[in-house]
């Protein structure tokens, strides 16, 4: 069980860094920050601010891996970027990844609605680890709550706030574990 806990933590990071490599592609041209276009992340993710779901078999083991995810881009004048959030199944529970384009980070934190905020204690280039989705009663906030502020630290850039709406997530997310079922 463990191992294929870590194999699932493995596959978001996977995924985790597909997002990062297609939006930072979008990123790294030679436009103004107005003019980046991000119509090949959005038609690969969805629509910005919108919780989807994404299952494939794996072709490695024939096995059915799922993952929901929301991102929201940010352009502050200095910077065009995006920070994302991936739920993925990972043995018996789900861990949720943060992901950003920022480069190293530092920490991560997460608050829904006025709850007291949660800490990451997995930080590492462009992603943070929440672990225990579900078990650790995260889940349940994410359903009864309105919003998610996101606050990412990083050494080069210092904090970002950001804040994502809940609407949609226990839908998209009982689809998600239907799927896997």
């Amino acid at each position: 069980m463990r191992a294929k806990g870590l194999l699932g933590g493995f596959k978001a990071a996977a995924a985790a860094g597909v997002l990062a490599l297609t939006l930072a592609a979008g990123l790294s041209t030679a436009k103004p920050a107005a003019a980046v276009d991000f119509s090949k992340a959005a038609a690969d993710f969805g629509p910005e601010g919108a919780w989807t779901n994404q299952c494939d078999i794996d072709r490695m083991t024939d096995s059915k891996t799922c993952r929901l995810m929301i991102y929201r881009l940010f352009d502050d004048g200095k910077d065009v970027g995006f920070i994302a959030l991936s739920i993925i199944p990972t043995g018996n529970d789900f861990h949720l990844f943060l992901t950003t384009s920022q480069g190293l980070v530092d920490r991560c934190a997460i608050r829904v609605d006025r709850q007291p905020r949660i800490e990451s204690h997995v930080a590492t280039l462009n992603m943070c680890m929440f672990p225990n989705f579900v078990s650790g009663r995260v889940a349940d906030q994410f359903r009864n709550g309105s919003t998610i502020l996101v606050r990412v630290s990083s050494p080069r850039l210092g904090k970002r706030d950001i804040d994502f709406p809940l609407n949609g997530f226990s839908r998209t997310f009982e689809e998600m574990q239907r799927s896997l079922q």
